[in-house]
């Protein structure tokens, strides 16, 4: 399965913006909104809501430790029926400068989304998330 973007979206949210906490409403509150005018649900929402809060506030972490100012890049877009959400940082990564682990935020994102994967290449960690607006079924 390809990620997103590859040019057949009717939508896409792009927004980039500090790696700190404040961040983190103003994210998760347009990831709703553009879910919304995607036409999922409102149980669908609030599970995007949730999942963006959860991805974001792992990146923030990741950045603080990591002790440079970094920001947060989101990209959000249908692709048929499905809502794609792309959480980018530029910081440590996961497990690495931290002792305290992952914690429960990725185990919640998984249960949230249809599929959940976690990208570390270069710079950063990429969590790319799916979910289903339509004739989907969420796995578990």
């Amino acid at each position: 399965m390809e990620w997103m973007p590859t040019g057949g979206e009717t939508e896409v949210l792009e927004l980039t913006l500090p790696a700190e906490p404040s961040s983190v409403p103003t994210l998760r509150r347009r990831t709703s909104s553009f879910a919304a005018a995607q036409g999922a649900g409102r149980d669908l929402v609030a599970d995007v809501a949730l999942a963006v809060s959860e991805a974001v506030t792992n990146a923030v972490k990741y950045a603080e430790v990591s002790g440079t100012d970094s920001v947060l890049d989101l990209c959000a877009a249908r692709r048929g029926d499905w809502l794609e959400v792309r959480v980018r940082d530029r910081g440590e990564g996961f497990g690495r400068g931290s002792a305290d682990g992952l914690g429960l935020g990725l185990t919640i994102i998984a249960r949230l989304a249809a599929d959940l994967r976690i990208v570390q290449e270069g710079e950063g960690t990429e969590v790319r998330m799916r979910f289903p607006l339509a004739g989907g079924e969420r796995s578990s």
